[in-house]
């Protein structure tokens, strides 16, 4: 086990760091995650991070630089001004995708709703002519039932 120094917002640590298989691994025996940094102070610089400090807990503050700090100046401002117009690039193609996606729904939704309508229509039609069935069938048992009245009476 190797003993190493890292800097985390301005205080120092001590750390113990394992590699095991080209893995970092802290103190907690967690394989640490390499990230990259885009902040204006140091865009693009990779670092190792716990995995443990990325939950809700933050049970392990282990943090480490992979890469040595850019010296300030024309680079180092380019790579993150860069950066921030490539995510303004990938945001403005995720909002048209989100659009499209919206649209499409829009369609479908107008389609079911037209099936809808119709199944609705349906629907009251075929109450509408139960109900006129029901009638006929009141009808039918009315006139017989007179019939059968009828009979009854030539018969006496």
């Amino acid at each position: 086990m190797s003993s190493s120094s890292s800097t985390s917002r301005n205080q120092l640590q001590v750390t113990h760091v394992q590699s095991q298989e080209g893995v970092r691994v802290c103190d907690c025996v967690v394989p640490t995650k390499e990230q990259t940094c885009w902040q204006i102070t140091n865009p693009g610089r990779r670092f190792w991070n716990c995995q443990n400090s990325m939950t809700r807990l933050k049970k392990c503050s282990f943090f480490e630089w992979k890469d040595e700090e850019q010296a300030d100046g024309y680079y180092k401002n380019l790579l993150y001004s860069l950066k921030q117009k490539l995510d303004a690039k990938e945001e403005l193609s995720e909002m048209n995708n989100l659009r499209r996606t919206i649209d499409e729904v829009e369609f479908l939704l107008s389609q079911e709703q037209y099936k809808v309508t119709k199944s609705e229509k349906e629907v009251h039609d075929a109450r509408k002519a139960i109900g006129r069935y029901k009638m006929i069938v009141a009808l039918l048992f009315s006139c017989l039932a007179l019939c059968v009245l009828k009979l009854r009476g030539d018969c006496s």
